[in-house]
């Protein structure tokens, strides 16, 4: 395995997961603790932000052209 796939593997793929994983325990044991609200707003802000991001970065890399 080359030294760029096993970065790929180990900080992209596996570091993805552990962020996931991250977003999906603090979503449950605030929904779990009866702060319903307070999940749904983390699930709409955290999917609202990441998709925001995507979205700035894309602009920004068409601007760069």
């Amino acid at each position: 395995m080359t030294t760029t796939m096993r970065t790929f593997l180990f900080v992209g793929v596996l570091g993805g997961f552990t962020t996931f994983s991250s977003f999906g325990l603090d979503t449950f044991t605030l929904g779990h603790g009866g702060e319903h609200e307070a999940a749904v707003w983390n699930v709409i802000g955290q999917v609202s932000l990441g998709v925001g991001g995507v979205w700035l970065g894309y602009y920004l890399g068409l601007a760069a052209r």
